[in-house]
């Protein structure tokens, strides 16, 4: 029995030894950028990192990862945010996000992976699209408008890890400063990450590799963050908007393509 032991333990080992690839080297680099565009932006870093990390592990670990990476990697700016964000509008959002995560991590589990990566990728070209066409929402705002953006959103997160979008034109039409704007995306988008990843936990999609893959990219992410954080305060917000865009589509045309 203890032989049995010591090989499950050899097995185990050997296993994680090979999480370690040029795979993991290329989702390291990819944190980083991700971790840039959600520092700046508030927002985006699964839209970039889920579809790519998709075409290395498929898209339930992409997930998972992202997922990880970011819980830890941008942590450290919650406390700030939620020091101005409104919170009238986020509280019924975060409710409701709450409930439709879970939901949306069962519709992942039941489908083909194939389309799932697919389907992330179109939705990554859509979101991209509608935000540089500079639409914004002009419609009611208040407790059921947030709810229903946060269903959308907690919806979206669970099925394909990016359910930054729905929040971002929501919040973006608030009559509010950008970096309100910023913290009110921070934390409705925050919230669904641990929601995601329990979620994926109890479904048996998170293992010891999983863990290893997120861990190893959480510090990559967090110094992305923590670049993209201080470009908030130092660079022209419509640039780098610019910029963040063109990546999600070029993202997006990745994962849809190939």
């Amino acid at each position: 029995m203890s032989d049995d032991r010591h090989l499950s333990g050899v097995g185990m080992f050997e296993g994680i030894a090979d999480v370690f690839t040029a795979d993991l080297a290329f989702a390291a680099a990819v944190a980083i950028v991700s971790g840039i565009v959600h520092g700046y932006t508030g927002f985006g870093a699964a839209l970039v990192m889920v579809p790519l990390l998709a075409l290395l592990y498929g898209p339930v670990e992409a997930i998972a990862v992202t997922s990880i990476a970011g819980l830890i990697g941008s942590s450290p700016v919650y406390l700030g945010a939620a020091r101005i964000a409104v919170w009238r509008e986020v509280g019924p959002l975060m409710a409701a996000a709450i409930i439709a995560t879970p939901l949306g991590v069962v519709v992942l589990f039941s489908v083909d992976p194939e389309w799932i990566r697919r389907a992330i990728g179109l939705f990554v070209l859509m979101a991209a699209l509608l935000l540089m066409s500079g639409w914004v929402y002009r419609g009611r705002r208040g407790a059921v408008a947030s709810a229903v953006t946060g269903t959308l959103c907690g919806a979206v997160s669970g099925v394909a890890g990016v359910g930054g979008p729905p929040v971002v034109v929501y919040f973006i039409a608030a009559p509010h400063e950008p970096a309100v704007q910023r913290a009110n995306i921070v934390i409705s988008v925050g919230v669904v990450i641990p929601l995601v990843l329990g979620s994926m936990a109890i479904g048996g999609a998170v293992d010891g590799a999983t863990l290893v893959r997120g861990i190893v990219a959480a510090p990559f992410y967090m110094a992305g963050f923590h670049g993209g954080t201080r470009l908030f305060g130092i660079a022209p917000q419509s640039l780098f908007r610019k910029v963040a865009l063109w990546l999600l589509i070029a993202t997006g045309l990745t994962a849809v393509v190939f």
